[in-house]
């Protein structure tokens, strides 16, 4: 199994510096861009997202506390390598559904384009700053909720090159587990407890934008091959 390399935080202008690594903050969703934006999906909950917002003010102060101290050193970037490195174990095409469906959008780019997420290690980069960006907001979450759903619509572009919903799903499940095996987090019933909340509100809403944008996908195929029938129908053949 291929091992992951963190890379060393190093700061470049626009960027915004953590303990871990660079990211940039006003582009962050682009980052994760794997063609052209998308309509943000709809603000409507999901059932996740009311429980999230049930935390205890003790259960958020464990949930922050737990993850900045995950998050020193370039701990947290190894500890989502580790969840993918899982994800590889139960999907072994994962990795090259992500450099296949970079490739095919690199062809349509611009050059003066943000840079494609092109590998898991990149993958893993951007989650770091997602969960930066979502801890930050735990007393807001309405503001993460647009966001998480355009990730989950930006991964419905991978659905021709292997990508199912499923993996998200299971993305949630392996993280749980992983996360709540550190010392940091298995020891504290209330830490756990909000963990598997947030984990669980994450993979929902993109879920939610995932779906989302299959059903559009799958509509717009639809009609196009309805004209394409129709465009190869003779006007003139039920007249003989």
């Amino acid at each position: 199994m291929r091992a992951f390399k963190s890379d060393e935080a190093c700061f470049r202008p626009g960027m915004h510096k953590t303990n871990t690594l660079d990211v940039p903050t006003a582009e962050l969703s682009r980052q994760m861009s794997l063609g052209d934006p998308s309509p943000v999906s709809d603000h409507s909950p999901s059932p996740r997202h009311v429980s999230l917002l049930t935390l205890t003010l003790k259960q958020k102060k464990s949930l922050k506390s737990s993850f900045n101290n995950l998050n020193s050193g370039g701990q947290f970037l190894r500890i989502i390598e580790q969840v993918f490195r899982r994800m590889e174990s139960k999907f072994p095409d994962i990795r090259s559904i992500f450099l296949t469906t970079a490739f095919v959008n690199s062809l349509s780019r611009e050059r003066e384009s943000p840079p494609l997420v092109k590998t898991e290690h990149d993958h893993c980069k951007c989650l770091v700053g997602m969960f930066e960006r979502i801890v930050d907001n735990l007393d807001d979450m309405d503001k993460e909720v647009s966001l998480l759903r355009l990730y989950g619509e930006k991964h419905a572009q991978m659905r021709d090159s292997g990508f199912t919903g499923t993996m998200i799903e299971t993305f949630g499940e392996l993280a749980i587990g992983v996360i709540g095996a550190q010392e940091a987090v298995k020891y504290n019933h209330d830490c756990v407890k909000a963990w598997r909340l947030l984990l669980a509100y994450i993979t929902d809403e993109m879920k939610v934008g995932f779906d989302r944008s299959m059903k559009i996908i799958d509509r717009r195929n639809s009609q196009a091959q309805s004209s394409q029938d129709s465009f190869g129908e003779c006007p003139y053949q039920h007249k003989f």
